[in-house]
């Protein structure tokens, strides 16, 4: 019974161990994540500003959006349908500059639904040109490895404190 009691403490104490590991790693609030509209508003407030925008999300409603790193100076918008309506809207923002400046939106497509973007496609509102040099994603640390690594660590005090055991019954 004893070894039960030890090997229970020890996952648990390992699992605890793993747990405030991964609990460390700050889970990010991704754009889209919520209400889609209210997320969006939230995050570029400059969208309310634009009519061409507002049109679309009047007619095509907000669909879970997402954000991609354009270079160093731009980020693109991408805010697929609510509804059937065919078209999703592509925008491209300017990095600086404060939230609520209406010149932060550079570019604007309108494209179709299934359609992929390119920045090459024509916009329908031109706001004044983006770069075009693109930008290498950031290395992130794989949670995987330090859970794989956890587990490991944990497996070897389980045979540990079996073979401790083992060795205090055949002493006595």
């Amino acid at each position: 019974m004893r070894t039960i009691a030890l090997v229970f403490s020890f996952l648990l104490g390992i699992t605890t161990l793993l747990g405030i590991v991964s609990a460390a790693e700050i889970t990010p609030v991704y754009p889209g994540m919520g209400i889609p509209l209210d997320q969006l508003t939230g995050r570029h407030p400059t969208v309310k500003g634009n009519a061409t925008i507002m049109e679309f999300f009047n007619e095509c409603g907000v669909g879970y959006w997402y954000e991609e790193q354009m270079d160093i100076d731009y980020k693109s918008v991408h805010i697929p349908p609510a509804n059937n309506c065919g078209k999703q809207l592509v925008f491209s923002m300017r990095m600086t500059g404060e939230r609520n400046d209406p010149t932060r939106i550079t570019d604007i497509w309108i494209i179709g639904a299934n359609e992929t973007w390119s920045s090459s496609i024509e916009t329908v509102y031109p706001g004044g040109g983006i770069s075009r040099v693109l930008v290498q994603p950031a290395q992130t640390r794989n949670v995987l490895s330090l859970n794989f690594a956890g587990a490991v660590i944990a497996l070897a005090f389980i045979g540990i404190a079996l073979t401790l055991k083992k060795r205090k019954k055949k002493n006595s």
